[in-house]
């Protein structure tokens, strides 16, 4: 017996279930791959609903051509947005975070849930995960950031028909309690360090160049020029984190190598999207390139900062891959964790109040804006990506830049003379 009843003359696409009584209406789609015909379907308790939901499918498939007929979970979607979509275009550091996020803060909340089917109380769930773990609400900002590039793709992809992440209102950014040395700060930590040798070149240089960590820590001697008083900022320092090379995952989330992390893989492998440059120098430390092009970029030195690398160079042969910060015992690179130790315990020793690594950056720029140094010449010299500057410009700004970074060394000078004595 048909479970089809009280379906109406005209409606075609609309009819009522005997079974349990529900509306059910239906989208013909272009056909498959296969010729096979293929349909939308859609069920709700009233046939009201049943139209309303058919008049948006229909508006839906005469602006994209096609609807989607299965939705995955969002998980599903995730795992195959960062391995096949995501992975090629991030840098092997920006997509271990992305998957950082995508493991600890959307799949546990909300990763069971089928993409048409999220909601805004989704994503603001999102939010209430990460800062009811005492996380700040820029952790939540990056996690709904990640959440909406994700969407973005499967709308692109024609999985879902809107992004509900950028319908949501995002958190906002936490304020920075970890701010900038001040000069006098800045001028005590290196007399402070100055009988040091790696620190007192590697902060000097933290301090006076405005380099990211992993931009110092990646700087080559080769890329030092003395005699022009230039540093050619070209690569940087990152540990990538190793994959699993033995296969795919098997559905019991076991791995065929019988290992749980990807670094105990016989056949582990580093991610490195096609096109993109990397070196490997030494176990999981490579060399890449910047994060944006803006980074690549050249620095001028005040004098005393080449006096001061001048001294150092005398004192320690070049690294592994010509670093000019390794291990001074080793060679070996110097690893992030260690001179990220390294700073934190150079502030305490000189008294100074606990600010991030990255604060040395954020010292530089601020440095340079009491200086009253144009803005445009400011992102150039600290490789900004909002840099929109020509070729033209930027050889036009060389004297500026190089101005700008003698006033600052200037300001920090009685440190660097007795780091350089």
């Amino acid at each position: 017996m048909s479970s089809r009843v009280r379906r109406d003359k005209g409606s075609g696409s609309i009819y009522q279930r005997s079974s349990d009584g529900l509306w059910v209406g239906y989208v013909t789609l272009p056909d498959g791959p296969d010729r096979k015909r293929r349909r939308k379907v859609i069920t709700a308790r009233d046939r009201a609903t049943v139209q309303r939901k058919l008049r948006d499918l229909r508006a839906e498939l005469d602006r994209t051509g096609d609807l989607p007929t299965a939705s995955p979970t969002l998980e599903a979607w995730l795992t195959q947005w960062l391995d096949r979509i995501a992975a090629p275009r991030l840098k092997p550091r920006t997509l271990d975070t992305y998957r950082g996020y995508v493991d600890r803060y959307l799949v546990p909340t909300i990763g069971r849930i089928r993409l048409d089917k999220l909601t805004a109380a989704h994503v603001r769930k999102v939010h209430d995960a990460v800062t009811g773990q005492g996380l700040s609400s820029t952790t939540a900002l990056q996690a709904h950031r990640i959440l909406a590039k994700a969407l973005t793709d499967a709308v692109r992809e024609g999985r879902v028909s809107r992004n509900v992440a950028t319908l949501t209102d995002a958190p906002r950014k936490a304020v920075s309690t970890r701010g900038a040395l001040t000069a006098e700060q800045a001028r005590t930590l290196l007399v402070s360090v100055a009988a040091d040798d790696y620190q007192a070149a590697a902060w000097s240089v933290a301090l006076l160049g405005g380099l990211r960590q992993g931009e110092r820590l990646g700087l080559t001697w080769d890329a030092v020029d003395l005699e022009r008083g230039m540093l050619t900022i070209s690569w940087q320092l990152q540990r990538l984190t190793w994959s699993h090379g033995c296969g795919a995952r098997r559905k019991d989330e076991t791995w065929p190598c019988g290992k749980v992390r990807g670094g105990s893989c016989p056949k582990r492998e580093v991610h490195i999207p096609a096109g993109q440059e990397a070196e490997q120098v030494h176990g999981g430390l490579w060399l890449t390139r910047p994060k944006s092009r803006a980074g690549w970029r050249q620095v001028p030195m005040a004098p005393l900062l080449a006096t001061v690398l001048s001294t150092y160079m005398d004192a320690h042969p070049a690294g592994m891959a010509g670093l000019v910060f390794a291990d001074p015992k080793t060679g070996v690179p110097m690893d992030p964790s260690r001179d990220t130790a390294l700073w934190d315990a150079a502030l305490r020793a000189a008294g100074l109040p606990d600010v991030a690594l990255h604060s040395a950056r954020h010292t530089t720029a601020t440095l340079l804006y009491e200086l009253g140094v144009p803005e445009r010449t400011r992102v150039l010299i600290m490789g900004h990506s909002s840099a929109t500057t020509t070729a033209g410009y930027t050889h036009v700004a060389d004297p500026l830049m190089r101005d700008a970074m003698d006033r600052l060394g200037a300001l920090l000078s009685p440190a660097l003379l007795e780091g350089a004595s």
